[in-house]
């Protein structure tokens, strides 16, 4: 009986017209990339800067948004938020905030499970790495 209820599914998924290559992956689904991730590097114009600050965290959550949040070493607290975009094959992530009304667009390097960004701040270089903790 279990058999005949296995291969009637069986038999009807493969009549539903559903094309598995167009079906997402694992990894779409589960995401393991989201979470939180701690800053293991900063510097500006290379020089560390990361002794400045109590924490600076990334957070990227499920639902596409992201957040950048700090507290230096005086208390002063920040956060910058906005979207992100993971491409299928995890090697890089796109983070879109908005400056006014313009998206603005930056595309990362991930290697082993690392965020690599570098950025012109100011006319100097900021490179940063984010990693799980």
């Amino acid at each position: 009986m279990f058999c005949a209820g296995l291969c009637l599914c069986l038999m009807l998924f493969s009549l539903c017209g559903c094309d598995v290559s167009s079906m997402t992956t694992l990894a779409e689904v589960s995401r393991p990339y989201t979470g939180e991730y701690s800053c293991k590097s900063l510097t500006v114009g290379g020089e560390d800067r990361l002794d400045d600050y109590d924490y600076v965290r990334l957070t990227l959550s499920r639902d596409d948004t992201f957040e950048v949040a700090y507290r230096d070493n005086k208390g002063k607290e920040g956060a910058y938020k906005g979207t992100y975009e993971m491409d299928a094959s995890g090697e890089s992530i796109t983070f879109t905030v908005r400056v006014g009304f313009i998206p603005v667009h930056r595309t990362f390097p991930v290697e082993n499970g690392s965020i690599f960004m570098d950025l012109r701040l100011r006319g100097k270089l900021l490179h940063a790495e984010f990693s799980f903790p």
